[in-house]
């Protein structure tokens, strides 16, 4: 599987730097709920740094975890926009190139978002809320991996709503190669279209 690679030279990542991207709390935290951030950032600015001029965009990261608006449909090929479902929220939207089936979309899992599944049942117990941002990979142990995305600069993934119940068919999945846990395309995506994936046949029990 590929992941997108812009066709424009600047906004490949290995040919351009960043600053560091704002710091998620840590959801080892037990007060990891009170300190994520899950409105707009109109403070920190875009980490992107041009390859030619060596400027930084002076765009603000709103609802994105590391690159403007601008920049992350150049980079990443997606963007955060409103659901075409109802009630559903933000939601998020294949770039100007879309994405044909087996491409990796983008990834959920980072260091920073990072947590065991015993640190989970002991921060969230039976509170759904808790639990509505975390992935976990198979298993039921305590040091089984998981990943909470409820802060806006953990991953964009987090933007990706379900298609349950919407008259809507996902068009993508989960899937964990050698530690990392991806979004793929499992089938072609074209501009413009919003991302769904499936949470799981658990989840909306």
């Amino acid at each position: 599987m590929k992941r997108y690679r812009s066709p424009i030279k600047e906004y490949r990542r290995s040919q351009f730097t960043t600053t560091a991207r704002p710091k998620s709390p840590s959801p080892k935290r037990k007060d990891f709920p009170n300190k994520v951030k899950l409105h707009n950032d109109g403070v920190s600015r875009c980490t992107y740094i041009h390859p030619l001029t060596g400027k930084r965009c002076r765009n603000k990261l709103e609802m994105y975890p590391q690159f403007c608006e601008m920049h992350t449909i150049e980079i990443e090929n997606v963007y955060i926009s409103k659901s075409n479902i109802e009630n559903a929220g933000n939601g998020l939207f294949a770039g100007k190139k879309g994405f044909k089936k087996g491409t990796i979309i983008g990834i959920y899992s980072y260091p920073w978002n990072k947590v065991s599944l015993g640190n989970v049942q002991n921060r969230c117990g039976e509170n759904s809320e808790c639990w509505a941002y975390i992935f976990c990979e198979h298993g039921n142990e305590r040091n089984t991996k998981c990943y909470d995305g409820l802060d806006i600069r953990s991953t964009l993934m987090r933007n990706i709503n379900d298609a349950h119940n919407s008259g809507q068919r996902n068009n993508s999945y989960f899937d964990v190669i050698r530690g990392t846990v991806y979004v793929v395309a499992s089938r072609n995506i074209k501009p413009g279209k919003e991302i769904l994936v499936s949470y799981g046949k658990n989840y909306f029990s």
